[in-house]
């Protein structure tokens, strides 16, 4: 079965439905409708942090890990014995949100991941990649947390392994392939090299993430988030994401980590006064930051690893607009008086934008490598 061939073939559809059907429920859920779900709001924070960013995680390490180490990547029964344990998980928190059965299901999927991405990153001797495996065990760390401690503590950690870890890509992926592009166009102006600006970010936007965890919206974390956005924008600034605005995958992963920096500034107006809310730097995160960056990054794994030309189409200008514009369109949302109109066209706009993914995607993941 060509799906059970490759990790991103499974994985990367598979996460773009499972968001753009969730997000609609979610909403049909706010405004009333229906009683499935025993804790509405602690689902939708839930799946779209522990059950969404999971699956496009193990679609991307799983495909780029052999990469990195020269093993064998993970196919067959094995593969599909790994995403059968993630769309357990997705059931299971429909059928029994808070049971101890669903919490068990949906907590195995995580470890299981770090464990084959472990083995193979050690089994290299590759052990500078290791990060990669703290960072899904942190990530289930604050799963636990949210499910059986506290489901506010659980998804600010949730949120601030994710803004690490984007941090961390984001960051060694788009001034790359950014600055290959340019040097195939003969362009000179290149990103900046790696240097004392991007540690400084990096560093402080890992304090933030500490501090966040520790303390919450405190003015602490206030005064190091507004460190850490001046620098992210610093950082992002020197990479020369206007001079690839012809590329929308290019561009995309310019205007994804953007996000990053917003939410930073956006936690420092929440901790150091009421000019945005958590739920805002919440969303910045989430609907911003984690919807646009794993998009753009499975968008670009699926057509290189399956020997096409990473070039955008018109169909990815539109469904990267729909994602950014429903992203937006929910943190301006919280600065309304009424904020149910544009919460539904912000996750209307959201929603389409992961189905143009699914649209996007599924033919490739079902056609033989070119």
């Amino acid at each position: 079965m060509i799906l059970l061939s490759a990790a991103y073939r499974l994985f990367f559809p598979a996460a773009g439905l499972f968001a753009a059907l969730a997000l609609p429920v979610w909403l049909l859920l706010y405004a009333g409708g229906g009683g499935l779900i025993v804790d509405p709001l602690g689902w939708h924070m839930h799946e779209m942090l522990y059950g969404y960013l999971p699956a496009a995680l193990a679609g991307f390490l799983l495909t780029a890990v052999p990469n990195w180490t020269g093993r064998p990547a993970l196919t067959g029964g094995p593969l599909g014995g790994l995403f059968g344990l993630w769309l357990a998980g997705r059931i299971a928190m429909v059928a029994g949100f808070d049971t101890l059965a669903a919490t068990l299901i949906t907590l195995a999927f995580l470890p299981a991941l770090a464990v084959i991405v472990g083995r193979d990153i050690i089994a290299a001797g590759n052990r500078r990649n290791l990060v990669v495996v703290a960072m899904i065990v942190l990530l289930w760390l604050g799963q636990g947390v949210f499910l059986v401690v506290d489901d506010g503590l659980g998804a600010t950690l949730g949120f601030a392994t994710a803004l690490i870890l984007m941090t961390l890509i984001g960051g060694r992926v788009t001034p790359a392939f950014s600055r290959n592009w340019l040097k195939r166009r003969g362009d000179s102006d290149l990103p900046a090299p790696f240097g004392m600006v991007d540690r400084v970010a990096m560093g402080l936007t890992v304090v933030t993430a500490a501090s966040w965890s520790a303390l919450g919206v405190s003015s602490l974390t206030g005064l190091i988030a507004t460190l850490a956005a001046a620098a992210m924008a610093l950082r992002l600034s020197r990479w020369r994401g206007f001079a690839v605005r012809g590329e929308v995958l290019l561009l995309a992963q310019h205007a994804a980590y953007g996000w990053l920096v917003l939410a930073l500034a956006l936690m420092a107006l929440a901790s150091l006064g009421d000019l945005a809310t958590l739920s805002q730097v919440r969303h910045a995160l989430g609907a911003g930051a984690i919807g646009t960056m794993t998009i753009i990054v499975m968008q670009r794994a699926i057509l290189g690893h399956s020997g096409r030309d990473i070039t955008g189409t018109r169909l990815d200008w539109v469904l990267f607009a729909a994602l950014h514009l429903g992203a937006a369109l929910r943190i301006f949302a919280g600065w309304v008086g009424d904020p149910m109109p544009l919460l539904h066209v912000a996750g209307s706009l959201w929603a389409l934008g992961m189905l143009l993914f699914v649209v996007r995607t599924i033919p490739i993941a079902l056609a033989p490598r070119v």
